[in-house]
């Protein structure tokens, strides 16, 4: 049995479909279908039910995608392991985060990284589905809300922040102090849409308030929201310290009574060989959100 063909085959778990997962991997279809035989043949026993142009897993199957996955985990973990330690610091830095702490957090933590790792390289991925990312490998770690307890991985909680209203600086609530919620059911909002992780926040809020809030626009983006509040298309809600110097575009941030409150994670899988690199930009991350956030 070679790591080839456990690749060969980790990679038709996921696709379940022969010229899909040939395709993936830059081989034919055949190619892939001789060694996936050469694997049975091994085994003795089928690894997959072909039905039609349907592919499923058998039971076999289903044991060897764990203990695959193993084995080609821990051999990328020495790979990288070695080369942390003859490479200087060279190599590749995968993060997913959410797309509004890109947009407007992360430049300053990203630039003061590669003045110290210059010959890293770093690749932030914006994105609402970071856990799994994580869990598939797509990523060395991402940074997102805090999520449900999982044996696969690590979490690190390194901020907590609750959320503001957004308004423009020439609204009329621009005098308050603080907004009760009951306040925000006349106001116009524009949010992310629902299934977002910051709109299903302010949701799962709202109904704790018994309270109904409406919108007037929804959009994905953090900075499409903010430019919708300085026209004064509405108002939003968003982590009441997600802009650093808000003011400076025309737009004010008035705190919520009671106002929702979200933890940020640092989330990996505990099997992953963590570089160097990965530990430095995890430190400073933690140390940047809590002086200069």
């Amino acid at each position: 049995m070679e790591i080839r063909q456990l690749q060969y085959f980790l990679t038709l778990c996921k696709e379940l479909h022969f010229s899909e997962a040939a395709f993936k991997l830059g081989i034919s279809q055949p190619t892939l279908s001789q060694q996936i035989r050469v694997l049975e043949d091994e085994l003795g026993t089928p690894l997959f039910d072909r039905i039609g142009k349907k592919t499923v897993k058998t039971e076999a199957g289903t044991i060897l995608e764990h203990y695959a996955h193993e084995v080609v985990q821990k051999l990328d973990n020495a790979k990288e392991a070695i080369a942390d330690l003859t490479q200087l610091n060279t190599g590749h830095l995968r993060i997913a985060v959410l797309p509004s702490d890109l947009d407007y957090r992360l430049s300053k933590l990203l630039i003061d990284f590669h003045k110290e790792f210059p010959r890293t390289k770093v690749q932030v991925i914006p994105s609402v589905e970071i856990l799994n990312m994580v869990l598939e490998n797509e990523v060395d770690f991402g940074v997102g809300l805090a999520t449900k307890p999982d044996k696969r991985i690590q979490c690190t909680s390194f901020y907590t922040e609750s959320y503001s209203l957004y308004v423009h600086n020439k609204h009329p609530l621009t005098a308050r102090n603080v907004i009760t919620p009951k306040e925000l059911k006349k106001l116009p909002l524009v949010l992310y849409p629902k299934g977002f992780y910051g709109r299903d926040m302010i949701d799962d809020w709202c109904e704790n308030q018994n309270l109904t809030i409406h919108t007037i626009m929804e959009t994905g983006s953090a900075t499409s929201l903010f430019q919708l509040v300085q026209e004064g298309v509405g108002a939003t809600i968003q982590p009441s310290r997600l802009i650093e110097r808000f003011e400076s575009l025309g737009i004010q941030a008035i705190p919520l009574k009671d106002a929702p409150i979200r933890d940020l994670e640092i989330i990996y899988r505990r099997d992953k060989y963590l570089s160097n690199a990965a530990k430095a930009f995890m430190e400073r991350l933690e140390k940047y959100f809590q002086t200069s956030v």
